[in-house]
């Protein structure tokens, strides 16, 4: 497709959306680069491609690298690289996540702050959040709350037609609502390559250990939008729900039209990732670690309902979330697999139609789209889709159907090499053997909150406080 305005986000149907003037970097490219989950555990080798490209950006740059990275932990090529670019006079700047306690998740990140220096975060910003958030008092649930989880609830009601899915879903502790990360995964180097997406600088995501994607765009104009960004957490103390937004940006770059849009400000999930969802003819293929929004689940369903070919792949953790909407998908009859490597499904990523590639940072969550800092990137390019839909088959593949039904815990011998892999796959302070998944007879696993399908009689609509009347009946 080729036009002199950009008339909607790259897939959507047709008529809907403002006119955005569609930007030229005609000399531009783009990259996918796939990496399949490994299998050998963490490396801090830097050998996966996702990895190798990164340092070869680092050792090209001549005056700037500027980078949003989540942190850094076990990758001292990537570090080297750095140290060695700064040595010969490039300028580095770049911002990491921290929470309100000045903490942040990986373990080499306050090396890497203090060998740069020009490195800040957005902990005081946490902090006040922190603050805020105590002072805040959240109401009953419509629905009634899931027996056993703890934390907010979400009231959930999808209409069928002639039936409606019913469901409350919540955590199974209490959850901190005040939490956001800086997210991004993002390098510039000279003011013109940019690379992004799903990986972060880890001995289990640039290591290769996880499924992720990462885009390498040579593009000045993408590469000033992501800059300006920067400017705004680095130059300006501006995280989370305090940024501005710079409009809708679409770029033409090469043969490929390109949408970049940043959470919170741009709204991703509700600017592009629905409307892309509800304009799909044809086919979705869906790899996320995490599928919790509610709003994306509905388009989803709908898109099943109206014969549009679904397929989804989750990560072993996130199907252990209060909030996944996977046994939502399957309910309604839409295929989802759920990995059972021992390495994360990490990708926040999916192709449609054929024709686009949704890829970047933000998972497929209410905070990935509402307070995370995120990137996400659209690419309308028939070629790319190609190379993503083959790598999705192969991914598909390679999971065993037993999984389309049931959901392997993600520390134990269902999950590959998880009990050997020396890390805690699922977050519980019990790696490896020390874990009773991993165990001879391995306990079962905990159950998610219920859901129930109900006819609908007469001119009866789907409405979440169904939940909590069906309920005060039983």
């Amino acid at each position: 497709m080729t036009c002199a305005v950009a008339c909607a986000p790259p897939g959507s149907p047709d008529g809907e959306g403002s006119e955005v003037p569609l930007l030229e970097d005609p000399q531009g490219s783009i990259r996918l680069l796939l990496n399949p989950p490994t299998g050998k555990g963490p490396r801090s080798e830097c050998v996966a491609e996702v990895c190798t490209s990164l340092v070869e950006l680092i050792d090209d740059s001549e005056k700037t690298l500027d980078f949003a990275v989540y942190g850094v932990r076990g990758m001292p090529r990537v570090m080297a690289a750095l140290t060695q670019a700064r040595d010969r006079g490039v300028q580095i700047r770049g911002v990491v996540d921290r929470d309100a306690a000045g903490a942040n998740y990986y373990s080499d990140t306050d090396a890497m702050v203090a060998q740069l220096v020009h490195v800040r975060d957005d902990g005081k910003v946490d902090e006040r959040r922190a603050k805020e958030a105590s002072r805040t008092v959240v109401p009953e649930p419509r629905c009634g709350r899931p027996e056993g989880f703890q934390g907010p609830v979400q009231c959930l009601a999808y209409d069928l037609g002639d039936r409606c899915l019913l469901a409350a879903h919540s955590s199974r502790e209490p959850l901190d609502e005040s939490s956001a990360i800086m997210h991004n995964k993002f390098l510039v180097a000279d003011s013109r390559w940019v690379w992004t997406g799903s990986t972060n600088i880890s001995d289990t995501g640039t290591g290769g250990y996880n499924a992720n994607l990462v885009t390498v765009i040579d593009s000045r104009r993408l590469a000033t939008a992501y800059l300006r960004e920067l400017d705004q957490m680095y130059e300006d103390g501006r995280y989370h729900e305090d940024k501005r937004s710079a409009g809708p940006l679409h770029v033409r770059v090469g043969d490929a039209e390109v949408q970049l849009l940043f959470s919170p400000q741009d709204s991703p999930i509700r600017e592009a990732i629905r409307p892309l969802i509800k304009g799909a003819r044809e086919r979705i293929d869906v790899a996320v670690f995490y599928l919790t929004h509610k709003h994306v689940t509905a388009d989803l369903i709908d898109a099943h309902l109206r014969g549009v070919e679904v397929r989804v792949i989750i990560d072993a953790t996130a199907a252990s979330n209060g909030f996944t909407k996977h046994e939502l998908l399957r309910a309604v009859g839409i295929p989802v697999k759920v990995e059972d490597w021992g390495g994360k499904m990490h990708m926040k990523s999916a192709m449609i139609d054929g024709h686009t590639v949704i890829t970047g940072s933000m998972n497929w969550t209410t905070a990935g789209d509402d307070t995370n800092d995120e990137n996400v990137v659209i690419i309308r390019d028939e070629a790319l889709a190609a190379q993503y839909g083959e790598f999705f088959d192969e991914l598909w593949t390679a999971i065993d159907d037993r999984w389309l039904r049931a959901n392997p815990d993600p520390e134990s011998r269902d999950s590959g090499s998880a009990c050997e892999d020396g890390i805690d796959n699922d977050y519980d302070d019990e790696p490896d053997a020390e874990d009773p998944g991993c165990g001879e007879v391995p306990p079962p696993r905990p159950p998610l909150p219920p859901w129930q399908i109900v006819a609908k009689h007469g001119r009866m609509t789907c409405e979440p406080e169904m939940m909590g009347r069906l309920a005060a009946r039983r």
